[in-house]
C-alpha cells in the first residue's frame, strides 16, 4: 500500500497503462509535491537510465498530449524510512517527489484524484506540519464549484499548484466534488 501524504490521494486509481514510469524530476527542480502537474521537457534528452526529464507546470496551459505530461506520483520503496526517526516520521510525511527521482506521470480520463489544501498545524505540541495549498486560494477564498476546470497554477505551497480556468482546452482536471470543510477537491483527469 502506498500513501501520498496529506495533500493527494486517488479515488479511482489509474490502470498500469495510465501510469507512465519513464520519467525523472529534472535537475533544475528541487522537489515537488505528489499530485502536482508536470510536463516533459520534450527535448529528446534522457538520463543514464533512459528516463525523460519532467518539470513542474507553473502556469495555465493547454492540457498535454499523451506522454507529455500529467500528475506527478512518487511511491516510496521498502527503505522509505531509512535515516528517519520512526517515532517522528510517518507515511503521511512522505509527500514530495525528491530531486532527480524517477517518478510516474499519471494521465487518463478514468482516473479520479483528491487534492487537499492544508493549514500549518502543531500536533500534540511536538510536531510542526507546514500547510500546503494545492488548489489556489485559502479556505475562505477558494471559489471552486463542481464542473469547473483546473489547470496548472503558480506552482508553490502558498499560491497553489492548480487553479480554476474557464478555458476548456486548458482543462487538466474536471472538479467532481468539493468539500470546503475538509479543504478537498475531487477531480477527474481530463486527458
Amino acid at each position: 500500500m502506498s500513501n501520498y501524504g496529506r495533500n493527494f490521494e486517488f479515488r479511482t486509481p489509474p490502470q498500469s497503462s495510465q501510469r507512465s514510469g519513464r520519467y525523472f524530476l529534472d535537475a533544475g527542480t528541487s522537489t515537488i509535491p505528489i499530485g502536482a502537474p508536470v510536463v516533459s521537457t520534450a527535448d529528446g534528452t534522457v538520463n543514464e537510465l533512459g528516463l525523460h526529464p519532467v518539470t513542474l507546470a507553473t502556469s495555465a496551459q493547454a492540457r498535454p498530449l499523451p506522454g507529455e505530461g500529467g500528475v506527478a506520483v512518487y511511491e516510496y520503496g521498502p527503505a522509505a524510512f531509512a535515516d528517519n526517526d520512526p517515532f517522528l516520521t510517518t507515511y503521511s510525511d512522505k509527500d514530495v517527489v525528491p530531486a532527480l527521482a524517477a517518478l510516474q506521470v499519471v494521465s487518463g480520463p478514468d482516473v479520479k484524484i483528491v487534492l487537499r489544501n492544508t493549514d500549518d498545524e502543531t500536533f500534540l505540541n511536538t510536531r510542526e506540519y507546514t500547510g500546503r495549498t494545492m488548489v489556489a486560494g485559502s479556505p475562505a477564498t477558494v471559489t471552486v464549484d463542481v464542473g469547473e476546470y483546473l489547470t496548472p497554477s503558480t506552482g508553490n505551497d502558498t499560491a497553489g499548484y492548480w487553479e480554476v480556468t474557464a478555458t476548456a482546452s486548458e482543462a487538466w482536471l474536471v472538479v467532481t466534488k468539493v468539500d470546503m470543510d475538509r479543504g478537498e477537491f475531487e477531480c477527474r483527469l481530463a486527458f
